[in-house]
């Protein structure tokens, strides 16, 4: 394996100390404070115990650092949690699911990828159903 190499311009490590003061979620302030540490000279192994993450996972973060800049750096591969859902798509779901109950959870998975655009796991729209809308599809599995 080719070991990827990080030259920041001033502009580029000023752009990641803006983002990196502003951003809060741990995951993606490892990400940023990945890129500064190999721009130092950090080597990958180096990297990925302080991070505590395998060498690979170091590599995929430079790599889109490298070919999406920033925004790719804080947007490649995000399966972390799911995204929430605001009030306003609950209540859009709520309704679909009062005129037209789902049949199933993989049902209302579908509806809320193709309504709103984001995918949540399976188990998390089930849990989304049954708990915080207190409301249940109409096959039981």
């Amino acid at each position: 394996m080719k070991w990827i190499k990080i030259n920041l311009t001033k502009e580029d490590l000023k752009q990641l100390n803006a983002t990196e003061a502003t951003i809060q979620k741990t995951q993606l302030l490892k990400r940023i404070q990945c890129i500064k540490l190999k721009n130092k000279g950090w080597k990958h192994k180096d990297l990925a115990d302080f991070f505590n993450v395998c060498i690979e996972t170091i590599s995929n973060w430079i790599i889109s650092y490298r070919d999406n800049g920033l925004e790719g750096l804080l947007d490649w591969n995000n399966n972390g949690r799911q995204s929430a859902m605001t009030k306003e798509q609950q209540n859009i779901l709520k309704k679909h699911n009062e005129k037209k109950p789902f049949d199933t959870a993989k049902e209302a998975q579908s509806f809320i990828e193709k309504k709103f655009g984001f995918k949540f796991h399976l188990h998390y729209v089930q849990k989304l159903l049954k708990k915080n809308f207190d409301f249940h599809t109409k096959k039981q599995n």
